[in-house]
């Protein structure tokens, strides 16, 4: 009974640290989808029109030495 009650963590600071890992874990979730909507928003203000020419954007691709 001695051993049970020894090993037992006191009810305050294992709530607070639960309400800590809580709200640690929403800010995570809150950044990704902050940044998520960040890079959707970014790609398709940069989208081209096919035939713009950017459609080589990006590749690793050499020229053409056509003059």
């Amino acid at each position: 009974m001695i051993l049970a009650s020894t090993l037992s963590a006191q009810a305050m600071p294992s709530l607070l640290l639960i309400l800590v890992g809580v709200a640690v874990a929403a800010m995570l979730l809150g950044a990704f989808w902050w940044g998520s909507r960040r890079v959707a928003r970014r790609r398709s203000s940069s989208a081209t029109p096919p035939g713009a020419g950017g459609s080589r954007r990006g590749s690793w691709r050499t020229p053409d030495d056509t003059p």
